[in-house]
């Protein structure tokens, strides 16, 4: 596509691509392949090969500089096709990833980072075993039987996005994510309720939350008993449209401060330092949310330590949000 002389001009002045993936999107008729970089927040899309039916198959992919649609890069040329004559996953496999890894060349990014994105249908038969690292998702897919599928073939995932596609569904009670590190739900709703009490990972962000004080003292439950050992930061933030009775969970907070011989019937004790401390937050999320200056400082939130271990998280909530940061 480049020449060597291209190549390394390019590597020795361009810095700034943050991302390289494969983005698969398009009714099963009509798939589409789309290498895309990401630089600053915006994305731009390198190459598209489409896949359409003619008859019972798909065909080979589609010549996509004939459709002014896509957004390709200039300089155009043609990228001979490596599947058979009909559609075949496996081929079409190789042929994504051999361009994925040419990009990723090109710009000096690690190719072993795979980021996928599904705005649509989840094809995880695009991918081998074990490759994709980041994917992103829709929200009205968290109820789809294709993402167990993806889970169970792409258990080396470390972020899971969640976008918000606004429309209006049912909110299921399936969470085949809970596993995954680090997870970001852009429109959690009631189901942010759920991932409180069952989350597996590390990390995790949520929002246009309708949180419920009975699951916030849920959660601090659990990982006060060693239930939630992995957690290590979880932030959840209200939507402006529902009502958080925090009041409760600060009504308890504030009695076992005042009564510590009770501390010893549960499995923690809750403790308000005095000390104006910084959350040392270390997750990839920081990569795609800007969090406001304060969200980290912990001075006026509430210490939870459990007994088993002397373990200390902090709890920070208000009306707007619930935060729960695991100290190292």
């Amino acid at each position: 596509m480049t020449s060597k002389k291209t190549r390394k001009l390019i590597k020795r002045n361009i810095h700034k691509v943050d991302e390289v993936g494969v983005e698969i999107t398009g009714p099963f008729f009509k798939i589409r392949a789309v290498v895309y970089m990401k630089v600053k927040g915006k994305t731009c899309n390198a190459v598209c090969l489409d896949f359409k039916e003619e008859g019972n198959d798909l065909n080979r992919f589609v010549d996509w500089r004939a459709n002014n649609s896509y957004q390709i890069l200039e300089n155009i040329v043609v990228i001979p096709s490596i599947a058979p004559e009909f559609w075949n996953f496996p081929a079409t496999c190789r042929q994504i990833h051999s361009i994925h890894s040419y990009v990723c060349d090109v710009f000096n990014i690690n190719a072993l980072n795979l980021s996928v994105r599904f705005p649509s249908d989840i094809y995880h038969e695009c991918f081998d075993i074990g490759t994709v690292k980041k994917c992103t998702i829709t929200d009205v897919e968290l109820d789809n039987a294709s993402l167990v599928k993806l889970f169970n073939k792409q258990k080396n995932m470390n972020l899971l996005i969640v976008e918000n596609t606004r429309e209006i569904f049912a909110f299921g009670s399936k969470d085949s994510f809970r596993h995954v590190p680090t997870v970001i739900l852009r429109n959690a709703q009631a189901r942010a309720n759920v991932l409180l009490t069952r989350f597996q990972g590390q990390h995790g962000l949520l929002e246009n939350c309708s949180l419920s004080g009975f699951y916030v003292n849920a959660l601090m439950k659990l990982w006060s008993e060693n239930e939630m050992d992995n957690l290590v930061s979880l932030i959840a933030y209200q939507s402006s449209q529902r009502l958080f009775d925090y009041e409760k969970v600060l009504g308890d907070l504030e009695w076992y401060l005042k009564h510590p011989e009770r501390n010893t019937l549960i499995a923690s004790r809750v403790e308000k330092p005095s000390e104006k401390r910084i959350y040392p937050y270390k997750s990839i999320i920081t990569q795609e949310h800007q969090f406001e200056a304060d969200t980290f400082d912990c001075d006026g939130g509430y210490d939870v330590v459990r007994n088993s271990d002397g373990k200390r998280a902090t709890v920070k909530i208000s009306k707007d949000y619930f935060m729960f940061f695991v100290w190292p």
